[in-house]
């Protein structure tokens, strides 16, 4: 009769962590308690410019010339810390890009001299806080969100101020939002490029505000005689 091998436990767990690693269950490495790993993902400097310049600038870098500039051999005109500054503070009536990254400013700075760039971006955020970060990228240079926010520095003088925005869903329902978006009244650009889950995380970060100030059914602000209320304050306007 043939006896049984014992094999101890002890050396059973030795053989075990030599063939996978010995690994310290009291140390979790690169997370933080008070800032906690974020879900990210790597995108393109072109992704980033399109979701928040091509609106003014178009996807094609053509811009609208004199009010949105093309960006079309953009390293003729600025360096590339020209460009970061520009990015980073804002310059007339183009609003400052903080809210995104440096990374990220800095693959679009790549994009438009004409390198293939990534950078990498936070996808767990909510579709409100995307639609914050979208809303500064792309109208806060001519509207407010809140009535008490700073006077924007993009608005023009063709008799109507464009409207607060905050509390959209007392005025408009999602569909006819996209619609005025996409349409692009007076010198609002389109936002024909934008995707519809951009638009709608925009629409929902408005709709989080509490506005007291928005009238129902109806936005319309400054010179009546010269603007039809139309398309959130900057409906069919007299261009002076």
């Amino acid at each position: 009769m043939k006896k049984k091998l014992f094999i101890p436990a002890t050396i059973i767990l030795l053989v075990v962590i030599t063939l996978t690693g010995f690994k310290n269950i009291n140390t979790v490495s690169n997370i933080d308690d008070k800032n906690p790993l974020q879900d990210s993902t790597l995108v393109t400097g072109k992704d980033i410019y399109l979701q928040n310049c091509a609106a003014c600038h178009k996807p094609d870098l053509s811009g609208t010339p004199p009010s949105f500039p093309s960006l079309k051999d953009i390293s003729k005109k600025y360096s590339r810390e020209e460009l970061a500054s520009i990015l980073e503070n804002g310059r007339n009536a183009m609003p400052s890009f903080k809210h995104l990254s440096k990374q990220e400013r800095d693959a679009v700075i790549g994009f438009l001299l004409g390198e293939e760039t990534t950078a990498e971006v936070t996808t767990n955020i909510s579709p409100v806080e995307n639609g914050h970060r979208l809303f500064v990228a792309n109208c806060s240079s001519c509207h407010k969100a809140k009535p008490d926010d700073p006077e924007p520095t993009g608005v023009k003088d063709y008799g109507m101020k464009p409207a607060v925005l905050g509390g959209i869903n007392k005025v408009y329902d999602f569909e006819k939002f996209t619609k005025v978006l996409n349409a692009g009244p007076c010198y609002m650009p389109s936002f024909v490029d934008l995707s519809e889950k951009d638009k709608k995380d925009i629409y929902d970060y408005l709709s989080s505000i509490k506005n007291d100030e928005m009238p129902r059914g109806k936005m319309m602000h400054g010179k009546e005689k010269m603007c039809r209320g139309r398309g959130m304050g900057m409906g069919k306007c007299k261009m002076k």
